[in-house]
């Protein structure tokens, strides 16, 4: 016969009330899968669309995200070749930038002397973001960058002017850095010394070498070669670095050097065209 007060009764008791437990969280956290993967999908579109200027919280509405990001073009890009990309392995609608850049069969290890960013190991198919002018030419295109931090990987998004070197905006939507310090990679006013457009911020110089510098304090428009000056993190030098070496990395050759030039080129949206 049961016992409820015995020591045995009490841990029968402890053992089903886990396991209903168990079954209800579990239950719990399948039903909201779905509403947790539609709500981090809002919410990276929501950061494409704001580096990109096209969604303003003053103005929009969350709801108002589905329909903004249809002017959005994503796409596939071979990142050897710098060339738009179909791939078995990877899919566009299925794309998972963490898991495609740590498997071994869709990613490749970084050379030591190439490693700027700290991340070992780099996606071979990237998704990136294209934003057509209404005559449907190139206005801007937006590239995933991603760089160890003090503490953490920055995943960032860098918005580029169809020149293919001229800075419109730059976001991070994930990172755990120290708040205040390092963490000020989110405050809209630093964000916004990479995108104004009275002191336009340019990554390569006139050789096609990138070339970018951080400095501590305001960078004044009237500074030489204040295009190549950004403004450096107060109290973060291991993440303003960070971003840096970041930077000179997904610009250069292993990152998308080879996409940056065939748009440079002029060569990338035909072949994107001719894609289509």
């Amino acid at each position: 016969m049961f016992q409820r007060d015995s020591v045995g009764g009490t841990f029968t008791i402890a053992a089903v009330l886990c396991a209903v437990c168990s079954v209800v969280v579990s239950a719990t956290a399948v039903g909201l899968r779905d509403i947790k993967d539609r709500n981090e999908q809002l919410s990276f579109q929501r950061e494409v669309l704001t580096v990109a200027g096209k969604y303003d919280e003053s103005i929009h509405k969350p709801t108002d995200i589905p329909e903004l990001f249809k002017a959005v073009n994503s796409l596939l890009v071979d990142l050897g070749t710098g060339l738009p990309a179909t791939s078995d392995k990877v899919k566009l609608d299925t794309f998972n930038l963490k898991k495609v850049s740590k498997d071994p069969a869709t990613s490749v290890e970084i050379p030591t002397d190439k490693n700027l960013a700290g991340i070992n190991r780099r996606e071979e198919i990237a998704r990136v973001f294209l934003i057509k002018k209404d005559d449907g030419s190139l206005d801007q295109i937006i590239l995933p960058v991603r760089g160890k931090g003090l503490w953490s990987t920055m995943y960032g998004l860098l918005s580029l002017d169809s020149d293919a070197k001229t800075v419109r905006g730059l976001t991070f939507y994930e990172d755990g850095e120290t708040p205040g310090l390092g963490g000020e990679i989110n405050n809209p006013k630093w964000k916004a010394t990479w995108s104004n457009p009275e002191c336009p911020k340019v990554l390569f110089n006139e050789q096609g070498n990138v070339d970018i510098a951080f400095f501590k304090g305001a960078v004044s428009c009237d500074a030489d070669d204040a295009a190549h000056r950004f403004e450096a993190l107060a109290g973060a030098t291991i993440t303003t670095r960070g971003v840096e070496n970041m930077m000179k990395y997904w610009l250069g050759d292993h990152g998308y050097g080879p996409l940056l030039d065939k748009v440079k080129q002029g060569e990338f949206t035909n072949s994107v065209t001719a894609a289509r």
